[in-house]
């Protein structure tokens, strides 16, 4: 076999100690026979240069446009450490016979309890609450100008897609007595009876039922700019939103307006639509909880997540083998893989 060349991409610090033993031990490959690099990911210079000698790749949130896959004519496969994949041209890769998977089930936990934990703050007012104590403002009168509180039993819960992380939420939200709602087009009914979720039809038959709304839908154009304003005047009064999938998925100027007209009550969002430029106009709201993109965040997941990355190589390029999270599925019938089921 010759030299195998994978690239780790990330801003994780360089410790690629995991990804150099679980590629070598599951291929059997001795000293010299693997060569794994350590780039950070805002070197484009160097990625752009290492690209075409890869056999692999392992990023988190690199782009891959249609020009740099072109020029990835070793490449093999892309081994997103991600659930979403929006940062890559997959009909690209396809075309020039390149794998892409992603771990779709290492943050489950993770991003399931940070969602409910945001709802939970929304409801019961935590971030407000928590600036008039310090503002040493304890009196009733301070504390009811911040508007009404309820209690969640029998009210409605509703979800945005209905995958692993929805389900989740579903089980949690229903402890607290909410009835829990759901709309995704993609899934059959029975699939919502065996969690004693309802199935809704619309986005609007959602919006105008349910009082809290977690979002779970993957960033594709379809979803891009799908919570609108449209949706969320629909929302009964004091309604939440909590986002924890891309924040492209929402219109965030709609969801600003929203806010501070008091169309909506709060809301608490881990993405933005730039999280590079901290310029949102959501910061400005005390009836907006923001937390910097780690609801997939514990150590438990972020190893399980490099493990998987990592096996999904060694499938590939080792074995031949159907990698387990492939994404871009007609990628099985171009040469260039070789793939096996």
């Amino acid at each position: 076999m010759d030299n195998i060349k994978v690239l780790v991409i990330n801003d994780e610090g360089g410790d690629i100690r995991l990804e150099e033993e679980i590629i070598s031990n599951s291929l059997g490959l001795g000293a010299g026979e693997l060569t794994i690099t350590y780039i950070p990911a805002g070197d484009r210079e160097t990625i752009e240069k290492e690209l075409p000698e890869a056999h692999g790749v392992i990023s988190v949130y690199t782009h891959f446009d249609r020009k740099t896959l072109e020029g990835m004519k070793k490449c093999r496969i892309i081994a997103t450490q991600t659930i979403g994949t929006n940062t890559i041209d997959l009909d690209a890769a396809t075309e020039f016979g390149i794998c892409v998977t992603n771990v779709p089930d290492y943050c489950i936990e993770e991003v399931a309890l940070h969602t409910v934990t945001l709802a939970m703050a929304c409801v019961r007012k935590i971030r407000v609450y928590d600036m008039l104590a310090r503002s040493k403002k304890w009196n009733i009168e301070d504390i009811y100008k911040e508007g009404t509180a309820h209690r969640l039993q029998g009210r409605r819960y509703g979800l945005v897609s209905f995958g692993n992380i929805a389900k989740r939420v579903a089980e949690l939200m229903k402890g607290f007595g909410m009835k829990v709602m759901a709309y995704d087009p993609y899934l059959e009914e029975a699939v919502f009876e065996e969690y004693g979720v309802e199935k809704v039809d619309s986005l609007e038959e959602l919006f105008s039922s349910c009082n809290i709304i977690s979002l779970h839908t993957p960033l594709t154009p379809k979803t891009e700019g799908m919570i609108d304003m449209n949706l969320l005047k629909k929302m009964p009064e004091g309604g939440i939103l909590i986002n924890t999938s891309r924040g492209e998925i929402v219109k965030e100027e709609d969801l600003y307006h929203a806010l501070k007209e008091g169309i909506l009550g709060s809301a608490g969002v881990d993405v933005i639509i730039d999280e590079s430029q901290f310029e949102s106009p959501l910061y400005e709201l005390k009836n907006v909880i923001v937390t910097p993109h780690v609801a997939y965040y514990s150590e438990e997941a972020l190893t399980e997540c490099r493990q998987k990355a990592a096996e999904q190589i060694a499938d590939v390029i080792g074995r031949g083998r159907i990698p387990k999270y492939l994404v871009n599925k007609s990628v099985k019938g171009k040469t260039k893989t070789g793939l096996i089921g």
